[in-house]
């Protein structure tokens, strides 16, 4: 199986560094380029199915990358943005620093859903998608966090918090191909 893995195109609220979370925020402008620029790409890939986030930054991605395939979109909460907490809405640049490590460990004082919570439904949606899924190409359109835990989980490697400098966090409308050996 080939799995695709996506973060949605760029938001408003990205484009102004604010913390987003499970707030149901659109495209920006630069979002829907970006996503029709990624669906362009990928138009000549066969894709078998689409699993999506049912925030509305994804489904709107998912629908863009779907123009060319015209398949059902499966919607799972097991791919839903990680619950930013007493975070989301506030801007990046505003943090303290207590402020801004307390948001990178996910720390539960303050509201966030745990890593532990984010890992459990990554792999939960992983396994399923593994043992269940009789598809040999599908596209996941989710978020960073969610995609970069979900790249672990394919690469049977621990997963590592990676800082913001780190390039190896998945930009926006970004696709990285996996094989997954079944």
């Amino acid at each position: 199986m080939k799995i695709y893995l996506m973060r949605h195109g760029t938001t408003i609220w990205n484009e102004k560094g604010i913390v987003q979370g499970r707030s149901n925020n659109r495209l920006s402008k630069k979002g829907v380029l970006e996503a029709e620029n990624a669906a362009k790409e990928h138009e000549k890939t066969q894709f078998d199915a689409i699993f999506c986030s049912p925030l509305m930054r994804t489904r709107q991605t998912a629908k863009i990358m779907n123009k060319y395939h015209n398949i059902d979109i499966v919607y799972d909460a097991r791919l839903t943005e990680i619950d930013k907490g007493v975070f989301t809405g506030r801007k990046k640049k505003d943090f303290l620093p207590e402020e801004e490590y307390q948001r990178s460990v996910l720390d539960p004082k303050c509201k966030m859903e745990t890593s532990e919570q984010v890992m459990d439904r990554c792999k939960s949606f992983y396994e399923d998608l593994v043992v269940n899924c009789d598809k040999q190409n599908v596209l996941v359109v989710t978020h960073a966090g969610v995609a970069t835990r979900l790249e672990s989980l394919v690469l049977k490697k621990e997963f590592v918090y990676i800082e913001k400098k780190d390039k190896k966090n998945y930009k926006n409308a970004e696709i990285r191909q996996f094989f997954i050996e079944k």
